[in-house]
């Protein structure tokens, strides 16, 4: 039920935060952006929190029934891992449901995505939270684990520092990181989608041809640039659409 409460409160809050957003400026594209960051980052860290105390009560009844041999270890496998996938899509459908309209989005199959996408992620955040408690010898050491893990992902996440700013020695770790993926591809639902490109006529110094899609508009503030190309030096070019 946690979850399910912090999944719709992170859904008004950062809503309502761009309702009505002109997401055609720099300075909205670049707010929007942000606040699906750390939407994103805070479904997940809620659930890798969330999932830690639950998993350690866990333990004391896995090595007694194991002493005893009464289950196999593959049915706790099975009621620890399949259980959460249910419970991790409602709560990414009830912030979908709420967060997508309100950032003024209308696409179904786009939201289905989205949630989709987001939904995997979360799940992946309870599983790193599992593994933790299973291979760490408490909870407070895989508290400590897990932020350490997740400030290092947050930080080669590709959004601050951008992921064209990595330095060249640091780029391993940025693409082994799980959130980038995720975040990549949420943005390029969104914001990167342009199946018609435009053409830039330098005598009137406007696009032509512009398409209905978010991605295929210019942004007002940055001269040539377009939105679905302003994307690319924030997030991986070969994850977003329309480039």
């Amino acid at each position: 039920m946690t979850r399910f409460i912090v999944a719709f409160s992170l859904a008004v809050m950062f809503g309502l935060v761009l309702v009505n957003r002109e997401y055609t400026a720099y300075q909205g594209l670049n707010a929007a952006i942000g606040v699906i960051f750390m939407t994103t980052q805070y479904n997940g860290i809620a659930a890798y929190v969330g999932t830690l105390p639950f998993t350690a009560h866990e333990r004391a009844p896995y090595y007694r029934e194991r002493a005893s041999q009464t289950y196999n270890a593959f049915w706790y496998f099975v009621g620890s891992t399949i259980a959460e996938i249910p419970y991790v899509f409602f709560s990414g459908f009830i912030f979908t449901v709420i967060f997508y309209p309100l950032i003024g989005f209308t696409s179904f199959w786009t939201g289905v995505l989205y949630w989709v996408n987001l939904s995997l992620f979360v799940l992946m955040q309870t599983y790193l939270g599992q593994l933790f408690v299973y291979a760490l010898p408490s909870v407070e050491v895989a508290v400590i684990m897990g932020v350490l893990v997740n400030a290092i992902f947050l930080l080669f996440s590709g959004f601050n520092p951008p992921a064209g700013s990595i330095p060249e020695g640091y780029k391993w770790i940025y693409h082994i990181t799980p959130h980038r993926y995720s975040l990549s591809i949420l943005i390029s639902l969104l914001y990167g989608d342009c199946s018609v490109e435009p053409t830039y006529d330098e005598v009137t110094q406007t696009y032509l041809n512009v398409g209905p899609e978010l991605g295929c508009q210019p942004l007002e503030d940055l001269g040539e640039l377009r939105m679905c190309l302003y994307l690319p030096p924030r997030l991986p070019a070969a994850l977003t659409a329309g480039t």
